[in-house]
């Protein structure tokens, strides 16, 4: 039995040549994703980037009745993070493992 052949050096450049292009496209398909996160309430909607950028924040008029601003803010907070957590899963599932943070 023959041994497995080293790659070269020039196979190596290829290899590192064509991740390299599949992570840039994935960050671009990313960075043109939209997704969501929502409030348990349902009363704040916040869109991102699939790189984590926040695009959006929509929030129900209702809740300007009940006047309570730490419901509010609890509100945006959850969205926030679910739109975090879902841009995480997608960039996971285009570029394996990573870490997403909104800004």
């Amino acid at each position: 039995m023959s041994e497995p052949q080293q790659p070269t050096v020039e196979d190596l450049v290829a290899a590192g040549k064509a991740f390299e292009q599949q992570m840039r496209t994935a960050q671009a398909q990313l960075g043109n994703a939209l997704v969501t996160g929502r409030s348990a309430d349902g009363t704040v909607v916040v869109l991102a980037s699939g790189l984590g950028q926040v695009k959006a924040v929509q929030v129900n008029p209702v809740v300007f009745d009940n006047r309570d601003a730490a419901a509010l803010q609890d509100a945006i907070m959850q969205s926030i993070r679910a739109a975090g957590a879902n841009a995480a899963a997608l960039a996971r599932e285009k570029m394996g493992p990573i870490e997403i943070n909104l800004h």
